[in-house]
């Protein structure tokens, strides 16, 4: 993959999906009233206009009208009105204002993070969502709002390869909170005793995550009381960033030997910052295989961080020998060996599914999937808890077995509409531009010669990279860099690699790419205790429908 990422023929753009493209991005991304006349409305369309001008991010403010008079009175305000308006909307005010000055992230260059401009359709369905103002938690709150969320569960169950029939899942607030529920139901399953006296009072028990997964593994083990620090295994990752599969198993051998009990694995497919994608499969049979091995009465559960990587799951029945979407054959390699990957999904317990992130969905969109609803039961609380609802209908929705006693609606019906609108077909062609994007600026950058492109076999959105003064070999440098040593030579060349990186970075400032700057891009190997040194660096994350190759060559010249 590393060699072919090298080919400029082979990361060309084929005319034929260019066309299929341009087509879908004009009905789903282009905030055409046309095709969506709420988008028409003068306030929507002043914030639209202005937005669309595609401003540096330093003249923006100037050039929204009054700007810097807007910012100073809203930054002064301390009190509400004390008197009602007597008419509706008139002239664009503060509302306006702050909206066209958020963060754009429907500018072509917009690419730091796993975040993007949300479609079309999933603002009119987020739109819907509001009016409606369901609240999902509780049938008699909801109605028919439970129905849509129960849709889309069995469409992600489908594409997962879920049993839609045994499948549940649950709408909440962002993918934070998907991957507290993924922990919560590994410590009701493993630690009953937790529901009433908590985590001090229980006996040894590990949590597992890896090195490479997102922070909220760490945070939410200590949202949950956790002991981080004695409670907690985090296993070694492969230069992948992948969890290293032997080290996990030492872990795991470890812990059952001692009668420790492990309520949850938590994996990852697709991380923030090189989409490095654990083998579920692997862990699926490891599990199975030392619970018999030690008599383990429950088996660990076995969650997957999948917010972002999720929207692979669209590719699982891709003719790939066809290729009816002519993508191209870089791409299309990458693809055919990540669904090889996503097709383990189906034998986690659960995972994580931001609507919010590559499924063009505005915030917040999250859906949190369980392989069988049965295990909602171990979350359930005491019903004398609930006992201001109607009992009759307390089982019709997850009211005793959520975290939050409010959950909207928004986010599932925004999910909604950009499911029933852009389809599978139209998921598949905007994920193949992003996925196009980003091998068309691996390949550029590896052009420069003094540019490391990290694990560039991951084949995601996220690109990582370690960039060194021109005319240094990017691979001899990193190479050197990755063979940790302690000697003060080795530290103090690593130290200036690292800072002048990051001048390089500052200084060159947001050309063509807005580019963001990660403490832990990459990794060095393992010393003999099982160590590392954390590497910093760029990374770009092509999301954005709106990113074209223009906004990479641009970077790329200023990047020489």
């Amino acid at each position: 993959m590393e060699d072919s990422l090298k080919s400029a023929e082979d990361n060309q753009e084929h005319p034929d999906f260019v066309s299929r493209f341009r087509e879908v991005k004009a009905l789903f991304f282009s905030r055409d009233p046309r095709h969506w006349p709420c988008l028409a409305d003068p306030a929507f369309r002043g914030v639209i206009d202005f937005r669309q001008r595609a401003l540096p991010p330093s003249e923006r403010l100037a050039a929204y009208p009054d700007g810097a008079q807007l910012e100073a009175a809203l930054k002064r305000e301390i009190r509400s009105p004390a008197t009602y308006r007597r008419e509706g909307y008139t002239t664009p005010g503060m509302l306006e204002f702050a909206a066209a000055l958020s963060k754009d992230w429907e500018h072509p260059s917009s690419v730091e993070n796993v975040i993007t401009m949300p479609s079309d359709p999933a603002i009119y369905g987020s739109m819907l969502g509001s009016l409606a103002n369901a609240n999902l938690v509780y049938e008699e709150y909801c109605q028919m709002a439970s129905e849509l969320e129960q849709s889309v569960i069995r469409q992600m169950a489908t594409l997962a390869g879920y049993d839609t029939k045994e499948a549940a899942g649950i709408f909440t607030q962002g993918g934070t909170f998907c991957n507290l529920y993924g922990y919560l139901m590994g410590i009701r399953k493993s630690l009953p005793e937790s529901r009433q006296h908590g985590m001090g009072a229980i006996h040894d028990y590990r949590m597992i995550n890896s090195l490479g997964g997102h922070y909220s593994n760490v945070t939410n083990l200590s949202v949950l009381g956790v002991d981080i620090e004695s409670k907690t295994l985090r296993i070694k990752i492969t230069d992948n960033n992948e969890i290293d599969f032997k080290d996990l198993e030492s872990q795991m051998s470890a812990c059952f030997q001692l009668k420790c009990r492990i309520p949850t694995i938590m994996l990852t497919m697709g991380t923030t910052d090189t989409f490095g994608v654990d083998q579920v499969k692997a862990v699926f049979d490891l599990r199975n295989r030392l619970c018999a091995k030690y008599n383990v009465a429950v088996q660990p559960h076995i969650h997957v961080d999948s917010a972002i990587g999720w929207s692979m799951l669209f590719f699982l029945d891709y003719d790939f020998a066809a290729n009816p979407l002519h993508i191209n054959p870089v791409t299309l390699q990458g693809l055919m060996e990540n669904v090889r990957r996503f097709r383990e999904l189906r034998y986690a317990d659960s995972f994580t599914v931001d609507f919010q992130k590559w499924g063009y969905v505005p915030y917040t969109s999250s859906l949190v999937m369980f392989k069988r609803k049965g295990d909602l039961a171990y979350l359930e609380n005491d019903p004398e808890n609930f006992c201001y609802f109607e009992r009759d209908t307390q089982g019709h929705t997850h009211l005793q077995s959520t975290i939050e006693c409010s959950r909207g609606a928004a986010g599932a019906f925004g999910a909604y509409a950009a499911l029933q609108y852009m389809g599978v077909e139209g998921y598949q062609i905007v994920t193949a531009h992003c996925l196009q994007n980003a091998n068309y600026f691996r390949q550029r950058l590896g052009e420069l010669g003094h540019v490391m492109v990290l694990a560039a076999q991951n084949q995601g959105p996220s690109v990582g990279f370690r960039m060194y003064r021109p005319g240094v070999c990017a691979e001899t440098e990193f190479d050197y860099e990755y063979h940790l040593q302690e000697t003060p030579d080795y530290l103090d060349r690593v130290q200036q690699n690292s800072q002048w990186h990051r001048q390089s970075f500052l200084e060159r400032g947001k050309v063509g790419l807005f580019t963001n700057w990660v403490e832990f891009i990459a990794h060095t190997d393992y010393d003999e205790q099982g160590r590392i040194r954390k590497l910093p660096g760029e990374k770009a994350v092509f999301m954005n429908p709106g990113t074209t190759r223009g906004e990479i060559d641009a970077f790329i010249s200023a990047a020489k």
